[in-house]
């Protein structure tokens, strides 16, 4: 029998179908479940203190109905803090969605002293339009679980345990108390049921679209249009995991290159497009044993820009003797079928120069966000025109920048890797600054400025 102590932290909203199996199965390996609910509406709260009455493991700490934000664990955790030791471990976040397959008391104790941080690995379940269409799942998570099966091949990892210090301080912004400590390079097992039924996805929907509606700083990665965006095909879901399996092997058989010079870029069957980055130099490779890979900043990039970028599949690497190898971005085919630079070459291109002005005004759009792409050229911005108004993409992420403050010029500069005429140029400035309030004489004299310097290089 362990002697530490372990205390979960669990924020829930709208949880009702799920809540009662999750709390019963965490107060099996947890010595105390610290339940902190955000306005729930369905019953959620009322479940979790009934299942206090008789499951003293089980703590309803409280109910906060203001908008989410990331650090609302840390008002549990401060709370909490004084009846822990050196020897005792925080589930600094438990989400109702999740079973442990590993039990974390087990796993906790073998872990050597000298790692302060586990991070889970998970199987994401989720459905298909074949399992709505079926019609039987019925809301009750307790009845379904058997009947949702699918799963995405990729395992996903983030922090979840973390061994309780005196020095330990939890900012109410901050998603995590710090100072960390060192990482367990072993994961623990988790399966992961965050998509159960159509209701329970509408809901889910509509409760994070509001809480970024409210500016709570997270869900970045929720960026459809509707529930049913979240919905697979069984056969996508069957070439997804073909293509994750043998990622290297079906990448070198394709011979359907988009492009290839130093990075070559593949389309993969009819919904994926792989990009393989070459192999960096020796002191690269070493700083990216350590640091985010352009893959991976490229999958972590498209999470947070949404329907402005072809949507992130995953990323994968290979490693020998730590060192990075290979890596590959893999995406869905983007729905835009042309690529800027096509526009710009083409002066007989139609509608040329009003695509060129909803260009200034998507760039003003980013730039109002505070998202800065580092290689705004010609070839990295894929477009789809319609009768009125054009479509945007965005690829070749991994120099993105987000949370700038981009005024005129800097925002003007943006531009000057945007190849093309004056005129052209002149549009796409005018548009600029009419979106964001500049003077238009200005924003113009800047572009050109900008992008003569540039030429001149």
């Amino acid at each position: 029998m362990t002697s530490f102590k372990i205390y979960s932290l669990l924020l829930v909203k709208n949880e009702a179908d799920i809540i009662r199996e999750s709390l019963l199965a965490a107060a099996e390996w947890s010595d105390k479940v610290i339940v902190m609910d955000n306005g729930s509406e369905d019953g959620t709260w009322e479940i979790v203190q009934q299942l206090a009455l008789t499951n003293p493991r089980i703590v309803p700490f409280m109910q906060y109905k203001g908008a989410f934000h990331i650090g609302l664990r840390a008002k549990a955790f401060k709370a909490f803090r004084h009846e822990m030791s050196s020897k005792d471990w925080w589930c600094v976040r438990l989400d109702a969605d999740e079973f442990f397959r590993d039990n974390p008391r087990e796993f906790l104790a073998k872990l050597p002293k000298r790692y302060s941080v586990v991070k889970k690995q998970s199987t994401d379940y989720v459905l298909t339009h074949e399992d709505v269409e079926a019609g039987f799942l019925t809301g009750d998570f307790a009845k379904d679980r058997d009947f949702i099966v699918h799963y995405l091949p990729e395992k996903r990892k983030e922090r979840r345990f973390m061994r309780h210090r005196s020095c330990l301080f939890w900012h109410a912004s901050w998603r995590y108390p710090h100072p960390m400590g060192c990482t367990a390079p072993q994961c623990i097992s988790v399966d992961h049921y965050q998509y159960r039924s159509p209701q329970q996805m509408q809901g889910r929907f509509s409760t994070r679209q509001q809480a970024k509606h409210d500016g709570c700083g997270s869900f970045l990665h929720e960026n459809g249009t509707d529930w049913t965006d979240y919905l697979w095909t069984n056969q996508i879901l069957e070439e997804q995991t073909s293509l994750m399996n043998n990622l290297s092997e079906q990448f070198a058989q394709s011979t359907d290159v988009l492009y290839q010079k130093r990075n070559t870029i593949k389309r993969i069957g009819q919904h994926f497009v792989v990009k393989s980055f070459a192999l960096p130099s020796w002191w690269k490779r070493i700083i990216y044993s350590i640091s985010p890979s352009k893959a991976r900043r490229s999958f972590i990039y498209a999470q947070r820009l949404g329907s402005i970028t072809p949507k992130p599949v995953a990323y994968k690497e290979t490693r020998k003797a730590g060192i990075l190898h290979e890596s590959y971005y893999i995406s869905r085919v983007s729905p835009c079928t042309h690529v800027l630079k096509e526009v710009i070459k083409n002066k007989e291109f139609p509608q040329r120069m009003r695509i060129f002005a909803d260009f200034g005004r998507f760039t003003a759009a980013l730039h109002e966000q505070g998202i800065l792409h580092a290689d705004y050229s010609m070839g990295n911005v894929l477009f789809e025109p319609s009768e009125t108004d054009t479509c945007f993409q965005l690829v070749d992420l991994n120099r993105m920048r987000f949370k700038q403050r981009i005024n005129c010029r800097k925002g003007c500069r943006n531009f000057e890797r945007i190849d093309t005429d004056h005129e052209a140029l002149s549009v796409m400035a005018r548009a600029y600054a009419q979106a964001r309030g500049y003077n238009e004489e200005e924003c113009v004299r800047l572009v050109l400025k900008m992008r003569w310097r540039k030429h001149k290089k």
